[in-house]
C-alpha cells in the first residue's frame, strides 16, 4: 500500500527509510552529548567530592620517617667464651617481635631479588605505586573474579613497608589513598636501597621472627648475608602466608613456594640457568634446634633473670626510665648485653642444685627447706646464680641470692667485727678476750648476754680460737671496742653492705641496726642478700679491695651505642694487712683444730670460711674464699622456721659439692701475702709474741707495724752487778720487730733484772 503525506503528497518508501535515519542519528547524537554533559558534570561533582574528602580525610603531604622507626628490636646476651676469651653470643630476648636489625650492604643481592621478584618485581622502576596492579586490584575489588578467579593485591614494597611501619592496614578507602600519597613522598625522600633496607628490616616472617637477619638465624642458624639463593627463595616465600608456609610446621607448602620465588628470579633474570637448576636442587637445612626451641617455652636460667632485673634497674638508676619502660626496652630495644656468666660454672652449679641426695638432707614435713647460692671472682664478677632448688619452671620468678633478705647470723663477725677491730689496731691475731658473758639488765631483769652455740663459757680466748668456734661473747666484746655506731659505717661504707638501716618504725617499733647485737651477732632488722656478702668477703680474699658485685659489664643499644657502662671500680675497704690477717684467721676456721668450717674442706686448696647460724636456728649460711672465688650459700624456709640437724650444716656440703666441682680444671693459686704482714710465734695464755721461757705457743699472723709486745709473765730472771761491754744486747732485727720495725727490748723492773731477749 503506498503511504502518503499529509497534504496528500505522495512520499515514496525510500525517501521515508533516509527520513527515518536522519532522525535517529539526530537524536542518538543529542543523547550522546547529552550523557556526556552528564558524565563530565558527574565526574566535575565527583572530583570535587573526591578532593573535598581527601582535603578533609586525607595528609597528601605525609610521610614516614624511615630514621625513626617504631619498631621492636631482639636483645642478644653475650657471655665470654672460655677459650678465646671473646664475646659470643648465648641467649636472646624478644616480646612479640624477634627481630634483627642488619645494614643494607650485609643483604646479598640474591636475598634482595627473591622479595622483589615475588613482591614486587617492578620496584626498581615504579615511583611508589605501581599504578597497573593498583588499577587491577581496584577492578578486582569492585568487579570480583573479572580477571580471574585469584585475589591479589596492589600494595608495591613502598607500600608494604609503610603499613610494617605504621600498622595500618584496614580495608577503607580513605586508608588506602593515605597510603598511595605516603609511598609517593616517600619515594621522594629515600632511595629505592633505603626503602628496601627498611622493608627486609621490618617484614613479618613467621614465628614471632621480624627482618631477615631474626629469620636466616632462626631457619638456617646463619647470618643473612651467608644465605643461598635457594635458602633465601626460602624465605621470601613465607611473606605470603607465614603459618601456611612455616619451614617448621609445613615444610612441604614452603618447598612449592620456593620453587614458584626462584622460577619468578629466573623469569626476571636474577637467576642464570645453572643457577635456577641449583637452587632448585639444593637441600634446605632448616635448623632442628630453632625448630624445638620454637615448641617449647624457654625458661632463663637464674643469672639470665637477674642480669635482666639489674640492667631494668639500673635504666632507672642512671637514665630516669620509668620501670614499665625499661623492661620494655630490654624485650624490644635491640640492647646488646655482655654478661659476666661463665657459662661452666653456671651449669654445673644449676646441676649440684637439682640433686635431691645427701647435699640436701630432709627435714620433717612434706615441705623441705629452701637454697641459694652465688659465686663471685674477686674482681666484682658474678659467674654463676642459683636462686632455688630444683626445676626451675618459670622466668623471672623469686631468685633467693638476690631478692631475700635473711639473718646472717655468724657470718656478720668478720665483717661488723674482727674486720674493722683489725683495721683499726684493737685486736690482733692472739688478743686475749674473756669468753664471759655480759651481765644485762632489762625491765628489772638481770640476765647473761650472750650464750654460746656450745651452751657454756670457756674463760680467755685468743681472737683466732674464738673465730674458730665462733664465740658469741668474744665477737660482742670486740664490738664493743669498735663501737657499734663504728660497725655500722664500716659495712656501708667499705663493705657495701646497703640492707641494713640505720633507723626504721616497724609497726610503731623503732628498730636500728648500729647497735651491739646486729653489728656483732648479724641480729639485723631485715636482714643481708647472699650477693651482699659475697661482695663484703671479697676483700678478705684480694688484698682489701670491694668491688660492686656485678652481672654485666655493658649494654649497647642495636647501633652499638653505649647504654650502660658497669666498670669494675676498685676501691680500698681495709688496707692490704687487714686483708691478709683476716684471710689468714678465715683460713683457720676451715683447717684450724676448732674450726667450724671444717666439712668445706676439699683438695689441698687454701680455703677461708664462716659459718653462720642464728640464734633462732631459722637460718644457716657459709661463706667461703678459695684462692679464685668467693662462694655464699644459704639455707632455709621461705617462711622461716626452725632447722634441726645433727653433726651436719647443709650450705658448707653443698658448697664443697659445688666449689670442688669447678675447681677441678683451675690452676693451682694461693691467696695473697702482704709484705707487711709477718708471721711470729706468740704465747697463747697472754696472747703476746712469746719468749723463750713461754710455755704454750702458737704461731700467728700480724701487721708488721702493729705487733704485740713481747710476755713479760714466762721469764727467767738473771742478776746483773754491773752493767759493761761484756755484757751483750739484743741485736736489732727490721724483720720482725715491734712498731719502729725492731725488736721490742724487754721492759725493765728495779734491782737490775732483766729479761733475756726472746727469739721466734
Amino acid at each position: 500500500m503506498a503511504f502518503q503525506s499529509k497534504q496528500g503528497r505522495y512520499v515514496s518508501p525510500k525517501y521515508r527509510a533516509l527520513a527515518f535515519l536522519k532522525w535517529f542519528f539526530a537524536f542518538l547524537g543529542k543523547a550522546i552529548l547529552t550523557v556526556m554533559a552528564v558524565g563530565i558534570i558527574t565526574g566535575c561533582i565527583v572530583a570535587t567530592a573526591l578532593g573535598v574528602y581527601v582535603m578533609k580525610f586525607v595528609d597528601p603531604d605525609d610521610s614516614v620517617d624511615l630514621s625513626r622507626l617504631p619498631l621492636n628490636f631482639t636483645t642478644i646476651l653475650y657471655v665470654n667464651d672460655p677459650e678465646s676469651g671473646e664475646p659470643t653470643e648465648w641467649q636472646r630476648l624478644y616480646g612479640l617481635e624477634n627481630r634483627i636489625w642488619i645494614d643494607f650492604d650485609q643483604m646479598p643481592d640474591h636475598l634482595q631479588q627473591a622479595f622483589i621478584a615475588v613482591e614486587d618485581e617492578r620496584f626498581p622502576t615504579h615511583h611508589g605505586v605501581d599504578w597497573k596492579r593498583t588499577a587491577a586490584a581496584t577492578v578486582n575489588y569492585i568487579l570480583p573474579g573479572v580477571l580471574g578467579s585469584g585475589s591479589f593485591g596492589g600494595s608495591t614494597i613502598t607500600q608494604q613497608l609503610i603499613k610494617n611501619i605504621t600498622g595500618d592496614d584496614e580495608v577503607r578507602i580513605e586508608r588506602k589513598v593515605q597510603e598511595i600519597f605516603r609511598a609517593l613522598n616517600l619515594e621522594k625522600k629515600y632511595s629505592k636501597e633505603q626503602i628496601l633496607e627498611a622493608y627486609l628490616n621490618t617484614i613479618h616472617l613467621g614465628n614471632n621472627t621480624n627482618g631477615v637477619q631474626a629469620a636466616a638465624n632462626l631457619y638456617f642458624n646463619k647470618d643473612a648475608k651467608d644465605l643461598t639463593a635457594a635458602e633465601s627463595a626460602a624465605i621470601a616465600a613465607i611473606t605470603k602466608y607465614p603459618t601456611y608456609y612455616n619451614p617448621f610446621l609445613h615444610p612441604d607448602n614452603n618447598k612449592e613456594r620456593q620453587e614458584y620465588v626462584l622460577r619468578k628470579m629466573h623469569d626476571l633474570g636474577y637467576l642464570t640457568d645453572q643457577e635456577y637448576q641449583d637452587s632448585l636442587k639444593e637441600e634446605l637445612k632448616f635448623s632442628e634446634e630453632q625448630a624445638k626451641k620454637q615448641a617449647t617455652f624457654e625458661v632463663n636460667n637464674w643469672f639470665i633473670d637477674q642480669v635482666i632485673e639489674d640492667v631494668i634497674n639500673d635504666l632507672v638508676e642512671q637514665k630516669g626510665y620509668q620501670y614499665s619502660y625499661a623492661e620494655s626496652q630490654i624485650y624490644r630495644g635491640g640492647y646488646r648485653i655482655y654478661t659476666t656468666m661463665d657459662v661452666d660454672i653456671q651449669n654445673y652449679l644449676e646441676q649440684v642444685y637439682l640433686d635431691e641426695g645427701e647435699i640436701f638432707p630432709t627435714q620433717k614435713g612434706e615441705v623441705q627447706p629452701q637454697s641459694a647460692m652465688i659465686i663471685m671472682d674477686y674482681s666484682g664478677n658474678i659467674v654463676g646464680i642459683v636462686g632455688g632448688r630444683g626445676e626451675k619452671t618459670q622466668n623471672r620468678v623469686l631468685n633467693r641470692a638476690t631478692m631475700s633478705k635473711r639473718q646472717p647470723g655468724s657470718t656478720m663477725k668478720p665483717m661488723g667485727v674482727y674486720g674493722p677491730a683489725i683495721e683499726y689496731n684493737l685486736i690482733n691475731w692472739s688478743t686475749i678476750v674473756p669468753d664471759e658473758p655480759l651481765d644485762m639488765t632489762e625491765g628489772g631483769r638481770t640476765y647473761k648476754w650472750p650464750v654460746n652455740y656450745y651452751g657454756f663459757y670457756r674463760g680467755n680466748m685468743t681472737v683466732d680460737e674464738a673465730l674458730q668456734r665462733s664465740t658469741n661473747t668474744v665477737a660482742v666484746r670486740v664490738g664493743m671496742m669498735v663501737g657499734p655506731t663504728n660497725s655500722f659505717e664500716f659495712l656501708v661504707s667499705k663493705l657495701g653492705i646497703t640492707s641494713v638501716v640505720r633507723e626504721k618504725e616497724i609497726n610503731g617499733q623503732m628498730f636500728s641496726d648500729a647497735a651491739i647485737a646486729p653489728m656483732s651477732l648479724g641480729a639485723v632488722t631485715e636482714g643481708i642478700t647472699l650477693r651482699e656478702m659475697a661482695g663484703a668477703y671479697q676483700v678478705y680474699g684480694n688484698g682489701g679491695l670491694y668491688n660492686k658485685p656485678r652481672t654485666y659489664t655493658k649494654v649497647l643499644d642495636s647501633e652499638g651505642n653505649v647504654v650502660l657502662e658497669n666498670k669494675s671500680t676498685p676501691l680500698r675497704a681495709v688496707s692490704e694487712e687487714t686483708a691478709c690477717v683476716m684471710n689468714k684467721l678465715l683460713q683457720r676456721v676451715v683447717k684450724g683444730p676448732y674450726g667450724s668450717g671444717a666439712q668445706s674442706r676439699f683438695g689441698n686448696w687454701e680455703l677461708a670460711g664462716k659459718t653462720g647460724t642464728t640464734s633462732d636456728n631459722k637460718d644457716h649460711w657459709y661463706v667461703g674464699l678459695t684462692p679464685h672465688y668467693v662462694g655464699v650459700v644459704w639455707w632455709g624456709y621461705d617462711i622461716p622456721e626452725e632447722l634441726i640437724y645433727y653433726n651436719i650444716h647443709p650450705p658448707m656440703r653443698a658448697w664443697r659439692t659445688v666449689m670442688s666441682g669447678i675447681h677441678e680444671s683451675l690452676p693451682e693459686k694461693a691467696f695473697p701475702v702482704s709484705g707487711n704482714v709477718v708471721q711470729k710465734t706468740y704465747c697463747t695464755q697472754s696472747g703476746l709474741l712469746a719468749s723463750p721461757f713461754c710455755t704454750s705457743t702458737g704461731t700467728g699472723w700480724y701487721k708488721q707495724g702493729g705487733l704485740p709486745s713481747y710476755c713479760s709473765e714466762h721469764y727467767e730472771p738473771v742478776t746483773s752487778t754491773e752493767t759493761g761491754p761484756e755484757e751483750e744486747e739484743p741485736e736489732e732485727d727490721n724483720s720482725s720487730g715491734g712498731d719502729d720495725g725492731g725488736e721490742d727490748e724487754a721492759p725493765s723492773s728495779s734491782g737490775g733484772l732483766h729479761l733475756r731477749p726472746a727469739w721466734d
